[in-house]
């Protein structure tokens, strides 16, 4: 990904666990067992996300979840399979710690910058490094957003449920794209 391609692009941060998924550990402290005991699968959502975004074929993504980062990348992308990982830019730590040029010297963030960073504040820089022609967040990660952020660029999902079940976050999110990256191009839903 190059940074100076920004202009012309429409941005998805895109978080893994909690959204395209129950988050694993939300899910055994609310419910007492794993979401895989009670019938939920990885990257579950997969199909209900290539449905929306079959109306914004020009957005891109970039993930947001320390999955491609512990993973590996190529695994994550296999998960999401060809018609998503081919919107795939890269991911913020990758970008953020080999790619970003910051300060006098022109340095990316440290590991320890890096994870000391909340999700918000994450998607904040990668975006003033990109500098997307606009962007939109899907995440279960809710704290620190602006209002702004909350009103016009945050689909929240609850961690709990991920995307899949979380019928209302689905209804946000095409509004949310709409909003931000203009009508539907195939009015899917």
């Amino acid at each position: 990904m190059d940074a100076t391609q920004g202009n012309a692009l429409t941005v998805i941060y895109l978080g893994i666990s909690g959204v395209l998924h129950p988050s694993q550990s939300l899910y055994e402290l609310l419910e007492g067992r794993s979401p895989w005991e009670a019938g939920h699968r990885q990257y579950e959502a997969v199909p209900v996300l290539e449905n929306v975004l079959r109306g914004w074929p020009e957005a891109r993504i970039v993930l947001t979840s320390t999955q491609p980062w512990s993973k590996g990348l190529p695994a994550v992308l296999a998960e999401l399979g060809p018609e998503l990982a081919a919107k795939v830019l890269g991911f913020t730590y990758e970008d953020l710690t080999a790619k970003l040029r910051r300060g006098k010297r022109q340095r990316p963030l440290s590991d320890d910058d890096y994870w000391r960073l909340n999700k918000s504040e994450i998607v904040r820089l990668h975006v003033e490094w990109l500098k997307p022609a606009a962007w939109v967040a899907v995440d279960d990660e809710t704290i620190l957003w602006t209002e702004r952020e909350r009103q016009d660029r945050l689909v929240a999902v609850d961690g709990c449920k991920g995307l899949l079940a979380d019928t209302a976050a689905q209804d946000r999110l095409a509004t949310v794209l709409t909003g931000t990256f203009g009508a539907s191009h195939n009015h899917v839903r």
